[in-house]
């Protein structure tokens, strides 16, 4: 359950009663007055715990669930690349400066002759925006019959991007986790029915695992999250199932606001979206509220 500023503010230094902690209190080294007004952000979700280092080893319990961002940050990589989503504090994107934006994927299957040059393709474009570079964050390879872990190898090497693997098969999940050397990628997915498998995989591989709902059933959403967490799995990505304009808009909406508003861990997690071949609706997975977005296809072109 989370803790209101005062209730933050007994656990810092200033209400320490240990004379050695006590006398840090109001130190500033935080970038923060005063203690209270640490405990204020740290309520807000605003801070991180981190920032306090004198804060004493029994407490650090108690204030680090409280402390957590509401939305947990994942991190998927691949030699130098790296892409963080996540760890978002305030329910509307242009509140605040947008430092974890979501990453665009490319969806490649496994049966395309093809997939490491348009792996490479994907990797080397780039678009100037008045001065800014903007280009594509990764590649999600689908488990669609061909030679699944020699297709990722192949991706993975052409690209140097961070891979998503689409597969609800938990042996071709592993597989492919083998052939994906030097890259953490994010998992899609677990299911009611293959939770169990997909979590140990996960797990043993340290790997972020996407959980599926079927049609928008967010209550087991909600639920297969926490089982999948209890089987050990930390880095969880939502997928509420959904694909259609008006369903995403509403479900995606109605999770932040229940992470954020509500503060609701149980869906306190990036969402993953999948626009098929519309950037319309890609579009607005990125205003509302998608963290990983998969495109169907990808032409430099256009």
């Amino acid at each position: 359950m989370a803790l209101s500023g005062l209730q933050i503010y007994k656990l810092l230094p200033a209400s320490s009663k240990n004379p050695d902690v006590k006398s840090h209190a109001n130190c500033k080294e935080c970038g923060f007055p005063t203690c209270l007004a640490f405990a204020m952000k740290l309520a807000q979700k605003q801070a991180e715990l981190a920032q306090c280092p004198y804060v004493e080893e029994e407490s650090k319990a108690k204030l680090e669930a409280s402390a957590a961002p509401p939305i947990r940050l994942i991190t998927l990589s691949a030699g130098g690349r790296k892409l963080e989503v996540g760890n978002e504090t305030v329910l509307f994107r242009h509140e605040k400066t947008f430092y974890h934006q979501p990453g665009l994927f490319v969806r490649v299957k496994d049966t395309r002759p093809d997939a490491a040059d348009v792996a490479r393709a994907v990797g080397e474009y780039k678009v100037d925006y008045v001065g800014m570079d903007l280009t594509l964050d990764g590649i999600a390879v689908e488990a669609a019959g061909g030679d699944f872990p020699a297709t990722v190898a192949a991706v993975a090497k052409a690209s140097g991007l961070p891979l998503i693997l689409l597969t609800e098969d938990p042996a071709l999940a592993e597989a492919g986790l083998k052939a994906a050397q030097g890259v953490r990628p994010l998992l899609w997915a677990a299911t009611p029915d293959n939770w169990q498998a997909m979590a140990n995989v996960a797990r043993e591989y340290k790997a972020p695992l996407a959980v599926r709902a079927n049609d928008g059933d967010l209550n087991a959403l909600a639920e297969l999250a926490e089982q999948v967490k209890g089987a050990g799995v930390e880095d969880i990505v939502l997928d509420p199932g959904v694909r259609d304009y008006a369903s995403s808009l509403a479900l995606f909406t109605q999770l932040r606001r229940l992470a954020l508003k509500k503060n609701e861990r149980k869906v306190g997690y990036p969402l993953i979206a999948f626009a098929g071949d519309d950037p319309l609706l890609a579009g607005q997975h990125i205003a509302k509220y998608g963290g990983f977005i998969v495109l169907d296809s990808f032409s430099p072109g256009t």
